[in-house]
């Protein structure tokens, strides 16, 4: 095989690798985002119509375990604690708060049937 045929080859490689929704060290508002979770785009865009600073994210991974991560997270305070369902926290900061909901099942915000995965919202007020 040519060199030019696999370097063509290795940037398909690239680029797709590079498109993935899967986040790995991102964060919003200070906030890490859980490894692994895949950002909706839909149920971002409807929460910022409707004038919301959030992002949603979504993981196959159990609320209690994606609750449990935030839990340990630096300025997060829980609000009512963790359980099967998942938990809400906050973290105040200068000039904002940021709220974290994590739950599972969840009801997508334009209706429609539950969702069985777990839904991360990180929301800036």
């Amino acid at each position: 095989m040519s060199m030019r045929y696999m370097l063509f080859g290795f940037a398909i490689l690239i680029s797709i690798f590079s498109s993935l929704d899967s986040v790995h060290g991102a964060e919003h508002f200070g906030i890490q985002v859980y490894g692994g979770a895949r950002l909706d785009a839909e149920e971002t865009k409807f929460l910022k119509s409707v004038g919301a600073d959030s992002y949603c994210y979504r993981t196959e991974d159990r609320a209690k375990t994606v609750a449990a991560f935030y839990q340990k997270h630096p300025g997060l305070t829980s609000l009512g604690g963790v359980n099967e369902t998942g938990g809400m926290f906050v973290k105040e900061a200068k000039g904002y708060t940021v709220y974290i909901k994590v739950e599972s099942p969840w009801q997508p915000s334009k209706g429609g049937e539950l969702k069985k995965d777990t839904i991360i919202i990180i929301t800036k007020e």
